[in-house]
């Protein structure tokens, strides 16, 4: 910019000092490290295993290890002043650049989109771990070590212990009852009043000012305050709320044009020989990097996950922006500040493609092995994993398996899955209901409802259900890779997606969530099983009550060939077992062709025997046949049976018979529902049919294409 405007950078930030601006960059790093700690749960703790607290443990003492066995030889020419300044940044960079701070990496996982992945809970309950290690050392042993060493007397040591005491107990007792105070002063449902948020906004700051008058750090205060405030209340989901976009969008940004304000790149090339803090630093880093490894790989992990748990817990961010800003000089371009800029932009410019690069979470769960319902045993439970974000959901998909034959004969096996966005928290958890676990009592649970509903239904098929409820908090954009790894690891044949959008009586749209949308689309993606998209129209009028109108479930499959077909049929041919289930086959035959896949012909022809066989021995099942030559034809035995049931099984992939979709493709606005799920999910239909559209497993896809 400079060569364009010469006089840019010191019009916009003057040499000297401009204190408007350092009071404003220091009230953004307090509030940055408050909003922080206000989002650590610390009770990931108590649920980390030993492996992890053992990392956490040594990650931390790793690089005061080293700084402690650090020799640094200088120029004999310097004065003994700027040694002992010197050798203080040297200190300081080490530290800060051999360090792991759990800002960054939470939001290094956000950035990635992992924050819920096995290697991300990892990242953060070893960051956790190794932060309140770090926070005791620092601000006790540390702190009471050098009052008692430095002080002119042991009165005056002990009178510095005694305000460090003060303040302490005042923060973490005082603070935690009144916080509390004020989430219970508050109505379950309603949002916690200005007055609670400002009081503790303008708290931090004094806690601040305070610390820092009494020779305490200046982050102690906004530090306690933030982590004695329960992660993902209603107060931290409102602080979160009031300061998240002014200090992410305004101030840390700020922070980072400032500080690099004072790069020059020209110091730094041509005095490279002597920038010895850049030097240290970046070996520090580096040693840090390969010792992390080694320890993760000795805790039993593979190589691969090693090397990538180990940049991510090296990552440097904001934390260490704040610290270079705080604790220096840049007032002036110096080499020291120049080197100290240069490297945290190295380093955060690296890490996160190469970590990209070397991290798939969804390889943990492709599918090797058939799950799917066409495959599955008779008598065997069939895993079924019911996704819900609201009570109605829950309600349109408890009925969906009421009418599934779930007998002992033929039992089901659910596990029903709340799906709570994360709110006021960095850390995403999943609370097992069957385990007994449960939430603070300071956090009133969204997802009660739809956990009745569940226990309900639990309730009335005792014989032939059994049912586990799962609650998974975590980002909606992050949600998918709780539902996928829970369906792995239980092992389930079928996984239950509510559609994003809802309607009214007489067709009229009510609700249109995009952020499901894309939920549905990234679980269509990465499943290890096969998927099914629940489409209840009713449930735009409050409880759903799909099915409802009759003791009979009339119900339709929409034959046209393909595996997603199949899949739609051996789920309807189970639910026709059951005596309150009608069904309907609509076979689209459509006239031979020599292009076409003879195996999945064949595998067709094999599915549609089976239904032969079972119509022999079951009265309710009905087969009819409809000749299709392109897609016109297809798309009127589409409107010919979307009033006459309850519900409408089709598949959602037809590639196998394309001249049966000729010319519908292009009028398709919803590419997850398929060609035929999108034409029943028209907002012209007004009948309150139900539609289940079906995705059969993706056994070693290339998940990119998928959707295409």
């Amino acid at each position: 910019m400079e060569t364009i405007f010469p006089r840019a950078s010191e019009l916009l930030f003057p040499p000297v000092p401009n204190q408007v601006m350092a009071s404003l960059l220091k009230i953004g790093y307090v509030l940055f490290t408050f909003l922080a700690a206000v989002r650590m749960d610390i009770s990931l703790v108590k649920r980390s295993g030993t492996r992890i607290i053992l990392l956490g443990i040594l990650v931390f003492a790793l690089p005061y290890t080293m700084s402690q066995t650090l020799e640094v030889k200088f120029d004999r020419n310097i004065t003994n002043a700027q040694v002992s300044a010197r050798m203080n940044n040297v200190n300081l960079y080490f530290n800060a650049f051999a360090g792991t701070e759990l800002v960054d990496i939470s939001a290094l996982l956000v950035q990635l989109k992992i924050t819920n992945s096995r290697l991300g809970h990892f990242a953060l309950a070893t960051t956790l771990v190794n932060d309140l290690a770090r926070f005791l050392y620092n601000n006790l042993v540390v702190s009471i070590f050098n009052r008692l060493r430095y002080t002119p007397s042991v009165k005056v040591g002990v009178q510095s212990f005694v305000y460090l005491s003060i303040f302490l107990a005042s923060t973490v007792i005082v603070a935690h009852r009144l916080i509390l105070w004020f989430i219970r002063a508050t109505p379950q449902g309603k949002p916690i009043k200005d007055l609670y948020t400002n009081f503790l906004i303008a708290a931090v700051l004094i806690s601040s000012s305070v610390g820092d008058s009494v020779g305490l750090d200046y982050l102690l205060g906004p530090l306690t305050l933030g982590l004695v405030i329960p992660a993902g209340s209603p107060l931290a989901t409102s602080l979160t709320a009031k300061l998240d976009t002014i200090v992410s969008g305004l101030l840390i940004p700020l922070l980072y044009t400032y500080c690099a304000s004072k790069f020059n790149l020209w110091i730094f090339i041509s005095h490279f020989n002597d920038a010895l803090i850049f030097q240290i630093a970046f070996i520090g880093y580096a040693i840090k990097l390969i010792a992390t490894a080694a320890l993760i790989i000795f805790i039993k992990i593979d190589y691969r996950d090693a090397v990538t748990l180990a940049l991510i817990l090296n990552f440097k961010g904001p934390r260490e922006m704040g610290t270079f800003y705080s604790y220096t000089s840049i007032e002036t371009k110096d080499l020291d500040s120049t080197s100290g800029v240069f490297l945290i932009f190295l380093l955060s410019s690296f890490a996160p493609p190469l970590i990209k690069k070397l991290y798939d979470p969804s390889k943990h769960y492709i599918g090797y092995k058939k799950k799917c319902v066409q495959y599955a045993s008779y008598d065997a439970p069939l895993d079924i994993l019911v996704c819900a974000h609201k009570q109605e959901e829950a309600m349109a998909a408890t009925k969906l398996l009421e009418f599934s034959n779930p007998t002992k004969e033929s039992p089901l096996s659910i596990y029903g899955l709340c799906l709570e966005e994360l709110l006021g928290s960095d850390t995403p958890y999943m609370i097992n209901h069957k385990l007994g676990q449960r939430r603070s009592l300071s956090q009133a649970s969204r997802s009660q409802p739809i956990i009745d509903i569940f226990n309900y239904f639990m309730v009335g098929n005792r014989k032939g259900t059994q049912v586990h409820v799962f609650t998974a908090v975590s980002p909606i954009k992050m949600m998918h890779e709780d539902i996928c790894w829970l369906a792995f690891d239980k092992g389930c044949s079928l996984i239950i997606l509510p559609f994003h959008k809802k309607w009214h009586n007489k067709g009229r749209l009510v609700s249109n969530n995009n952020d499901i949308r894309n939920l549905n689309i990234n679980v269509l993606e990465r499943a290890p099983c096969s998927v099914g998209i629940l489409i209840d129209r009713s449930s735009g009028r409050g409880l759903s009550s799909i099915f409802s109108s009759s003791t009979v479930c009339r119900v339709c499959v929409l034959f046209i060939g393909g595996a997603d077909d199949r899949e739609a049929m051996a789920y309807a041919l189970k639910m026709a077992r059951s005596p309150r289930v009608q069904l309907k086959v609509v076979c689209c035959a459509s006239p031979e062709d020599s292009n076409r896949d003879k195996w999945e012909d064949m595998l067709d022809s094999e599915s549609l025997r089976s239904l032969r066989n079972e119509m022999s021995m079951n009265g309710h099942i009905y087969y009819a046949e409809q000749t299709v030559t392109t897609g016109s034809d297809t798309a009127s035995v589409v409107r010919s049976i979307q009033e006459s049931y309850d519900l409408i099984i089709v598949g959602r992939r037809h590639e196998t018979k394309p001249e049966a979709m000729s010319g519908l493709s292009e009028w398709a606005e919803i590419p997850e529902l398929g060609v035929i799920g999108d034409q029943l999910a028209s907002a012209d239909i007004h009948s309150e049919v139900a539609i289940l559209v079906v995705q059969q497993q993706i056994l070693k896809a290339s998940h990119s294409s998928i959707l295409n």
